[in-house]
């Protein structure tokens, strides 16, 4: 399984936005699961495969916390 951040708008002022997370098999797979899940109420539907993200700087959570 695959996992995906989706992010969408309904409004074309508005911003596109994190939506949710699904899982699937395939991107085919990807884009059918999320049309069902968000598609309705969205004007722009934008898939993501988290396998295609690459952090350019991201803080461990402990040193998050512990420089509040």
């Amino acid at each position: 399984m695959n996992d995906y951040l989706v992010f969408a708008r309904t409004e074309y002022s508005e911003p596109v936005e994190h939506q949710g997370n699904i899982q699937a098999a395939d991107d085919e797979e990807a884009k059918k699961l999320a049309v069902e899940r968000f598609g309705e109420q969205c004007l722009e539907l934008v898939l993501v495969p988290e396998r295609d993200i690459h952090w350019v700087m991201r803080k461990e959570e402990a040193e998050v916390e512990s420089s509040a």
